[in-house]
């Protein structure tokens, strides 16, 4: 397997407590990789040192081999893919211009990025969105424009915050699978995650699980394995209870007091 993202004791300081605490991991080519935690454990700044965003105080975080700083921002664009929380600028902005622009580092015809934005709006599912203003989209619809920007971007690499926000419960099942068929298709995509249950909706458990807490690694495994209950429990400090349907696994909080 061929790594595509390497960090070694990464440190990233916020004050008196540490953001992030001397982690390291390391992403293949391949993977769907799902970082989950509570509030406040490093989840988004994970991803923001991983895109560059964020600098950090000690340690490397390398990209294909390389350093990530010595990486230009056109060369990243071309290797990563980002959605942030916060979603596109409110602009007035015809959808399929949104779609465009995240084809900024190619050097083609005005025609060959409409079509491939087209294509990409379809595959999104947002093919009706196409000749809508951005700014009157709801948070769902706008959601689905982000996901045909990053497939757009044709970038091999994904890195989401919270992708299943503002979406209803059928359209943030259908965002998970995409994903799955986007790793099925070659792509390497890393998700933070809030609601671990959605991972049931991920074909097979093949979902490499990265669980943080207070700015650490506290249990890494796999979805399917015999243990991941406990890494649940040690990551948020409830139990979870693991319920099934037809050939898909959910897991769900307890009701006991937190710790």
């Amino acid at each position: 397997m061929v790594t595509v993202i390497s960090l070694e004791k990464a440190t990233v300081n916020g004050g008196e407590v540490p953001i992030l605490k001397e982690l390291s991991l390391e992403v293949e080519r391949g993977q769907l990789v799902a970082i989950i935690g509570p509030n406040g454990s490093g989840k988004s700044t994970l991803l923001r040192v991983l895109l560059g965003l964020t600098p950090l105080d000690s340690g490397t975080v390398r990209l294909d081999g390389e350093d990530l700083s010595s990486i230009k921002l056109c060369d990243r664009a071309a290797r990563l893919a980002w959605l942030p929380q916060q979603g596109l600028s409110p602009e007035r902005l015809r959808v399929e211009d949104v779609v465009i622009a995240a084809r900024y580092r190619f050097e083609e015809s005005r025609k060959s990025a409409h079509d491939a934005a087209r294509r990409a709006l379809e595959e999104a599912g947002a093919t009706e969105l196409a000749e809508r203003w951005i700014n009157e989209l709801s948070g769902g619809e706008r959601q689905r424009v982000e996901l045909a920007s990053m497939l757009s971007q044709e970038s091999g690499t994904w890195l989401l915050d919270e992708p299943a926000n503002h979406l209803d419960p059928v359209w943030r099942a259908r965002t998970l699978r995409f994903l799955s068929n986007r790793v099925a298709e070659g792509n390497t995509v890393l998700v933070v995650i809030h609601d671990v249950h959605l991972l049931g909706h991920v074909d097979g458990c093949d979902v490499d699980v990265v669980g943080l807490r207070q700015g650490r690694i506290e249990w890494q495994g796999k979805m399917g394995d015999d243990g991941f209950g406990e890494g649940l429990e040690r990551v948020h400090g409830i139990p979870f209870q693991r319920a099934t349907t037809g050939n898909r696994e959910f897991w769900i909080p307890s009701q006991e007091a937190l710790l």
